[in-house]
Order: C-alpha cells, then sequence, then structure tokens
C-alpha cells in the first residue's frame, strides 16, 4: 500500500514539473489516466482543470473545478481557479461573487486577493485593485505577482515613478523578471548615462538569459538607444528581438491570410441596405486599425468629452466572433442571411452589450478601442447599426517601425518579421479598401498626420462625426486621468507633438527594400 501510495505521489510530483514547464497537453493525458483510479483526488482534478484552463479550454476547466467543488465545497484553491475562468469567460459577477465568498471563508487567501484585484483592474476600477494589492502585500511583502500587477494598475494610471517602484520590487525578488524593464522602458527617457539603461546592458550577454528574457531586454535596449539617438544601436537591439520573438512565436500566415479572404467572401454580395434595428440606445464608438496607429490618442481625444466613457483596449466582441464565428480555429464560410445566422448575431450584441454594462456606465457613449476589430466592420454594422467606426490611419512606414519596435499578444505575432509585417499590411489595406467601398458613410478614415498637424480643424471634425456636441475639453485630452493600459502608456498622455511624423526616416538605412516594398503598394 506504501509503495503505491509513494509511486502515486511521485508521479503527481512530475506532473506539477511539467505543468511548471508548461507542457498542459501532456499533463492532460497523463492526469486522465490517473483519474481512472483515483476518480476523486481533488489535488489531481485541480491539476486537470488549472491545465484546460492554461490551453483556453475554458468550458472544460469550469467543469473539472465544479466537480471538485461538488466532492469539497470548502476547497478554496478550486474555487479561487473557477473564479478565474469565469473572469477569463468575462462572466465577472460570478467570479465577484465567488472571489467574495472566499474571502469570506479566509479573509487571508492571497492568491483570491490579487486575484480580485485583477478583476477589479480589469474593470477598470483602478483604486479598488490597488486597495486589494496593497493588502495582499501585507500579507506577503514578497509575492511577485502582486507587486508586478501593481506596477501595471500605476503605469496605466500614468503614476510611473509608483511603477518603476513596484518594478524593482519585481527585480528584487527576482531580478530574472526581466519583462519589467521592458515596461519600464515605456516610460523612461533615457540618456547614455541612465542607470536603467546601465543595469540592462550588464544584463544582455549573461550566458544564462532565457529566450524571454532575451526578447524583454533587446526590445527595452532597443527603445533606450533611440531615445538617445543612437539609431544604429537601437535597431541592433530591436532586430536581435524581433528574430528571437518571431521564433518563438511561429507565426503562420498563411492562417490570416485565409481568414482576411473569407471575410470578403462572405460579405461580397452581402447587402448593408435593408433595415437594421438599433438594440441599444448607448452608442458604441469602434476605433479600429493596425495597433500603433494613433488608436489610444484617438481614444484619449474623444473620451475627454463628458458624455464618452474610454473602456479601453476590451477583447470581448474578440472573444465573442471567435466562439460563434469560428469552428476549430478556423473562420467559417457561412451565410449571413440564414435564419440562423441572424439568431447568432443578435445574441452576440446581447452578449457584447451585456459585457459592457459591467462597466457600469452613465455616459451616453462608449470607446472600444482594440485596432483589430477593423477585421470585424461589416460584423458591427450588423450588430450595432448605430455605431460609429472611426479607422486610424498612419504613413505605412512610421506606423510598421513602430510595429516592429513593440512587442503585443499573441494575435499580433505577425509583427516580428519583416515579411510577416508586409504581408500583413498588405492584407488590412486590401480588406480596409473593401470595407471603405461597401459602407462608406460608416468609416471615418482618421490620419494621424492630420491630426498632429491640423488639431483645430481635425479634432472638431472627428467630434461631430461621433455625433457629439463639441467641447474645449477635447483639444486638451493630455489633463485626463483616465486609464491607458497600452503601448501608447507615456505617448498618449503628452500634448499633440509632431516627432513621431516621419520617425521611419531614421531606420531607413536598416529597412530599405521593406520601405521600398511598402512605398509599391500605394504607387
Amino acid at each position: 500500500m506504501d509503495n503505491n501510495f509513494e509511486n502515486f505521489k511521485l508521479k503527481v510530483e512530475q506532473l506539477v514539473n511539467q505543468y511548471n514547464t508548461g507542457n498542459f497537453n501532456f499533463v492532460i493525458q497523463k492526469v486522465n489516466s490517473l483519474l481512472k483510479k483515483q476518480p476523486n483526488n481533488q489535488f489531481i482534478l485541480n491539476l486537470l482543470g488549472s491545465s484546460y484552463h492554461k490551453i483556453g479550454n475554458l468550458n472544460v476547466a469550469k467543469k473539472v473545478f465544479m466537480r471538485v467543488i461538488e466532492l469539497d465545497k470548502n476547497n478554496l484553491a478550486a474555487k479561487n481557479n473557477l473564479a478565474n475562468v469565469f473572469k477569463d469567460l468575462s462572466e465577472f459577477t460570478e467570479a465577484e461573487t465567488l472571489y467574495k465568498n472566499i474571502l469570506d471563508i479566509n479573509p487571508n487567501y492571497i492568491n483570491t486577493i490579487g486575484n480580485y484585484g485583477s478583476l477589479k483592474f480589469a474593470l477598470n476600477q483602478y483604486e479598488e485593485s490597488l486597495i486589494l494589492f496593497k493588502r495582499a502585500l501585507k500579507i506577503d511583502n514578497n509575492s511577485l505577482i502582486i507587486h508586478y500587477n501593481m506596477g501595471l494598475v500605476y503605469q496605466s494610471l500614468g503614476q510611473f515613478e509608483d511603477a518603476k517602484s513596484s518594478f524593482y520590487e519585481v527585480l528584487r525578488i527576482n531580478p530574472n523578471m526581466h519583462i519589467v524593464d521592458r515596461m519600464m522602458s515605456r516610460f523612461i527617457k533615457y540618456d547614455k548615462n541612465n542607470p536603467h539603461l546601465i543595469e540592462m546592458l550588464s544584463k544582455i550577454n549573461l550566458p544564462t538569459l532565457s529566450d524571454d528574457s532575451k526578447i524583454n531586454l533587446n526590445f527595452a535596449l532597443g527603445k533606450a538607444y533611440e531615445d538617445i539617438l543612437n539609431f544604429e544601436k537601437s535597431f541592433f537591439y530591436l532586430e536581435q528581438g524581433n528574430k528571437i520573438k518571431n521564433t518563438v512565436s511561429k507565426y503562420n500566415s498563411k492562417y490570416d491570410q485565409q481568414l482576411f479572404d473569407n471575410i470578403i467572401k462572405v460579405f461580397k454580395d452581402y447587402n448593408f441596405t435593408k433595415d437594421l434595428n438599433k438594440i441599444s440606445d448607448k452608442q458604441i464608438i469602434f476605433i479600429v486599425g493596425l495597433p500603433r496607429s494613433g488608436t489610444s490618442l484617438i481614444e484619449q481625444i474623444i473620451s475627454a468629452h463628458s458624455n464618452v466613457y474610454g473602456a479601453g483596449e476590451l477583447d470581448f466582441l474578440e472573444k465573442l466572433m471567435r466562439i460563434n464565428f469560428f469552428k476549430d480555429d478556423q473562420f467559417k464560410f457561412l451565410n449571413l442571411n440564414d435564419q440562423s445566422n441572424i439568431d447568432i448575431s443578435r445574441k452576440t450584441s446581447m452578449k457584447y452589450l451585456d459585457f459592457i454594462n459591467k462597466f457600469n456606465i452613465t455616459e451616453s457613449s462608449i470607446t472600444d478601442k482594440a485596432p483589430l476589430n477593423f477585421r470585424w466592420i461589416g460584423f458591427i454594422k450588423i450588430f450595432f447599426p448605430n455605431a460609429k467606426v472611426i479607422h486610424c490611419v498612419r504613413d505605412a512606414k512610421d506606423n510598421c517601425m513602430s510595429l516592429y519596435k513593440n512587442i503585443f499578444d499573441e494575435n499580433q505575432n505577425w509583427t516580428y518579421s519583416q515579411s510577416n509585417l508586409f504581408d500583413y499590411y498588405k492584407n488590412y489595406n486590401k480588406l480596409m479598401n473593401f470595407w471603405k467601398n461597401k459602407l462608406p458613410d460608416f468609416i471615418y478614415d482618421c490620419k494621424y498626420e492630420d491630426i498632429i498637424n491640423e488639431p483645430n480643424i481635425q479634432i472638431p471634425e472627428l467630434i461631430k462625426f461621433c455625433g457629439l456636441k463639441w467641447e474645449k475639453e477635447c483639444m486638451e485630452f493630455y489633463n485626463s486621468k483616465r486609464a491607458i493600459k497600452t503601448v501608447s502608456v507615456a505617448q498618449a498622455r503628452k500634448p499633440l507633438y509632431k516627432s513621431s511624423i516621419s520617425s521611419s526616416k531614421n531606420f531607413n538605412r536598416f529597412l530599405e527594400d521593406f520601405f521600398n516594398k511598402l512605398d509599391n503598394l500605394f504607387s
């Protein structure tokens, strides 16, 4: 009996190690085998649910954690894990209820306090988020993830010194957590004697660096050397970071090529002239385009209006599209006039409205500035006929260079090689031309350079398109205290400046062939 127990214990320890190295599918396979002998073992059930959660199979993860709670209603780990799944499913009310329930049982359960703080951050309830994180740190001041998340909140609020302090706490606990070096590089203005630059240079050639550390440090050093106008060194580090990131991400351009082609096929003969009934008086202003095209700036300008709530970069429409219009991770070719698809469209729009209502918005308009929603403009017209779509446009070379200088989430793995970046830009340009031909009055092209050069003309026109009365605060958007959660966390808080126009010229000699290909797209 003891031998059986020790053997089981050893197998579980090995699976935990596999989980910690990210081998989630292997863990799922082996745990399901172990469950045949111990079907009610709560620890391995929790491990199974966590593995499903990690690979994005949220509904299965939810079922597994519910099974654990049926076995033991006081299993706080399972309850916490289930609440996290609810959060990722955007079922925020259910998540909050469960977090509160756990803290009623154990007020010092630090994992839940931290996760609850992250939920508040996701819902733009920043002060409540910080209160929870500070509460967690009183229990354990060496919690790396709490310090890191506090840094993200402070950074989003523009409280950069507080953010820097939180990020340095992360490095105190784990000197190899180099993502915080990249986060700090967003808001530090470097000179050649900057202590953070010197620190990063002392780390970059360490033989023990992981790929993730190399990626983060290279991108951060690229930003630092651009600040001090050493463009040769800047490009050297950016190119190194992109090469490693591209290898790790394993992006396949055929996937997006097929997606763009199928979208055009679906909408090519679709008739948008038939009556579409709005389902809410709340007006949604979708700010779309390529990332780094000025979307954060435009949201700052619009959300400075008293009748607009700036929700930021929401991922909810993307999630709903994938749930309802994808099969086996591929966009389905579908007949939008079919009654079943009409019903799905209505349910999708209602789900989206349910989601934004979680923000308790009193303003009549709300911005959603997820840039890649440009892919779904036809669906947006069907879902929300009274919506406004603002398409942010920027000089192609400046836009692509800015993309090449930054790291994004996994939906944007096309940015890390020049060939993938060019292919994506070409497909984006083709799709946007298609949308503007199909829906010319639904889309407002907002050119970054025009906003910078002619703000007194362009900003009032932008506000007018949104159906809003003019307010001078829209010209003074940089005074806004609203949070910014994107790469533009520092830039979008400044008054308008012209230094970013034609900034790609600094890298012309390194990207001559790539820039020529972009020029030829428009010749």
